[in-house]
């Protein structure tokens, strides 16, 4: 069984203008409502990833500059529990971004996890779409002030 979160916005800024936001870990604290990331956005780093109530480690495993950054983490194994963060990010033609923010919950530990994950029927979706807007905010903040 697997739990999938999706959520997309459009940033009115490059893929690389975004990504440098996306990849400046040290700010998330300024401007995300993920609280903290501490690592470096690069194939094989290990993350120490600190929000509100929990801490965990997480392992980088994308990081194509403006392109695509992933992170996994894992209770024992990912049979058990795996809970693995995507964002792509796509050009459209009128020169912005399409950012998608994707998190998937697998493995046996999911299935009585299921209430914490969802909201209704539904995967609870309001922190992404908050981390969507804000990174959007700052990313477009970043592009006016550069004018």
């Amino acid at each position: 069984m697997s739990i999938v979160i999706a959520t997309e916005i459009d940033i009115d800024a490059t893929p690389g203008a975004v990504w440098e936001v996306l990849a400046d870990f040290l700010s998330y604290g300024d401007w995300s409502n993920f609280s903290k990331v501490d690592g470096e956005p690069r194939l094989g780093a290990r993350l120490r990833m600190r929000m509100p109530g929990m801490s965990f480690g997480s392992t980088v495993t994308a990081a194509t500059p403006g392109q695509k950054l992933e992170w996994a983490a894992r209770i024992v194994s990912a049979s058990i529990f795996e809970g693995r963060h995507t964002f792509v990010l796509t050009p459209n033609a009128d020169g912005t971004t399409h950012l998608a923010n994707v998190e998937t919950f697998s493995g046996a530990l999911v299935w009585p996890l299921q209430p914490f994950f969802r909201q209704g029927a539904k995967p609870r979706a309001n922190g992404y779409d908050g981390f969507n807007q804000a990174l959007k905010r700052r990313v477009e903040r970043q592009r006016e002030a550069a004018y």
